[in-house]
């Protein structure tokens, strides 16, 4: 059985770049091998942390990855559809939300964006530590179409914050000793 992708050439990828505290030069692992299918890579400096010994600055943490794209075949456009997120949280008491941001526009309309928000409250009083898996999905009538040339910078911002509303209490999210934080991309297509 035939995909829909088996009709078509995918853009080509002329360079990816990130930019972003959590995602410093040179900290982040990517391929383009397999980014039309799932585009996936690491970021093994992006940590949020809230509490009495940390500042305002480390309780949001954002790495926004930058991807170059080139022409393909005439009358097919593009969407960044799906966001898969993985981490390690780690929360020392109630009152505590994560929330998660993921924002996508093309440079070329940077007002025309796309954002989808996911929290994570913490409802515990004693320790909360494990790996953190999110899944957003933009909603087909929100959708950010490439141009029908499929040429431009796609960028998509990926954005962990901490609120809280209570004082002494600490949270992490990050890395932990096994694993980086990571961001896989799912993609959907359309005709012009």
């Amino acid at each position: 059985m035939l995909s829909i992708r088996d009709t078509f050439t995918p853009p080509t990828v002329l360079s990816t770049s990130f930019s972003g505290n959590g995602c410093p030069q040179g900290t982040t692992e990517a391929s383009t091998a397999g980014l039309w299918d799932h585009f996936s890579f690491k970021l093994s400096s992006f940590k949020a942390k809230i509490g009495p010994s940390s500042n305002v600055a480390e309780r949001t943490v954002n790495c926004q990855g930058h991807i170059n794209i080139g022409g393909s075949t005439t009358g097919w456009q593009f969407a960044l559809k799906d966001h898969w997120s993985r981490g390690y949280l780690e929360v020392d008491g109630a009152g505590v939300t994560l929330t998660q941001y993921v924002t996508v526009y093309f440079s070329q309309e940077p007002a025309k964006t796309a954002t989808t928000v996911q929290s994570v409250p913490s409802t515990e009083d004693s320790g909360l530590s494990k790996e953190l898996r999110l899944h957003s999905s933009i909603p087909e009538e929100a959708l950010i179409w490439s141009p029908c040339d499929n040429s431009g910078i796609l960028n998509v911002n990926f954005r962990m914050a901490f609120t809280s509303t209570a004082r002494n209490v600490t949270a992490y999210y990050g890395a932990s000793k096994n694993s980086s934080v990571t961001e896989q991309w799912g993609w959907t297509w359309r005709r012009c």
